[in-house]
């Protein structure tokens, strides 16, 4: 790792311990409430239930289905391993190893160094079918519950972000099944122009933009994993409900949860800490108490410690793998190199 990245992860984290540092002297955050843990034995078991169930099990296949549906064959117990090594990279090596790119290596090995691409856009479609997934649930809420949303300043813009995020991507899902004639598709065009200002989002865009099409002659699969995203999410979303009312001992309005929820989840991908630390908490917080609700950040607190715990059982099949003489993926230039 060269100085300049060793000053940004050590910036990250100074940024991170400074928003901790203060949430727990303005008494935002209390560090006692991870005791639930063990005080309540009920929540344990769901907690258990929930990280074992919906991150690992349902969450590798999603990603398993989106590899069938781009022809690259792994069988859903690889997956299921290659999603657990993939979640402890991401939280032992933050800022420099990405567990998603190490999970495209291996499932590259195991093709014998064919179908790089084909892995890369079925790594990339499992983080935007996992946004499908959300705006799906929060843009249907959004509709059903817009009258009661309706006398809050405050919720109902959010309602409405949301609910043109869900048909955004409903409408962009459209367009990319669309079958253009060759060189007759106008986002293409478009997206290979290369403005100087925002190049690299136009080439992120159009990654995504090619992964999706090149589901267009087996849609089957996509829409399955976006089924499946749609499960994922609202298990989250209850789970996190069933975690502030055990935590909190107040009973949020469902739909209001509903609708906020999804903001703070987007905030904690910011990539600064492991699972979102500092800036999830911030986020929490302050989206908790839009809808008058307290304690967000010690929601969020137990959740990160939760999604910690997970990510950390994955040196488990890590080593496994280790053992049996897989190599090491740990090179950020073999990972460029699988993905390229």
């Amino acid at each position: 790792m060269n100085l300049k990245k060793i000053l940004t992860t050590l910036l990250k984290f100074g940024l991170v311990g400074v928003l901790i540092w203060w949430m727990i002297g303005s008494g935002r955050l209390n560090t006692s409430s991870l005791s639930i843990f063990y005080e309540n034995t009920n929540f344990l078991i769901v907690s258990l239930l929930f990280w074992v169930g919906v991150p690992v099990g349902l969450g590798s296949l999603r990603w398993h289905m989106l590899l069938r549906g781009a022809k690259v064959h792994v069988a859903y117990l690889r997956a299921l391993q290659l999603q657990l090594v993939g979640l402890f990279f991401n939280t032992a090596m933050p800022g420099a190893v990405s567990g998603d790119l190490v999970k495209a290596v291996y499932v590259v090995r195991d093709q014998r160094g064919q179908k790089r691409t084909a892995a890369a856009i079925a790594i990339i479609l499992d983080r935007v079918v996992g946004l499908m997934g959300l705006f799906t649930i929060a843009g249907i809420g959004s509709v059903f519950f817009l009258q009661s949303l309706s006398t809050n300043p405050v919720l109902l813009p959010m309602a409405y972000l949301v609910f043109l995020c869900g048909l955004g991507m409903i409408v962009f899902l459209a367009i990319v099944f669309y079958p253009h004639k060759p060189g007759q598709d106008p986002f293409e065009r478009i997206l290979t122009k290369k403005p100087w200002l925002i190049h690299y989002l136009f080439a992120a865009a159009l990654k995504v933009y090619r992964a999706l099409r090149s589901y267009r002659d087996h849609p089957r699969d996509l829409f399955a994993a976006w089924g499946v995203s749609v499960l994922i999410q609202g298990l989250g979303i209850s789970y996190y409900w069933y975690t502030t009312v055990q935590l909190t001992g107040q009973i949020p309005p469902f739909f209001e949860f509903v609708i906020v929820l999804p903001f703070g989840m987007i905030a904690t991908v910011l990539p600064i800490a492991p699972g979102g630390l500092g800036v999830g908490h911030l986020a929490f917080d302050k989206l908790f108490s839009v809808i008058g609700l307290n304690g967000g950040a010690n929601v969020f607190n137990v959740i990160a410690l939760g999604q910690l715990a997970l990510n950390l059982t994955g040196i488990v099949p890590y080593l496994l793998m280790r053992r049996k003489g897989e190599p090491m993926a740990t090179s950020v230039e073999e990972m460029r190199h699988a993905i390229s």
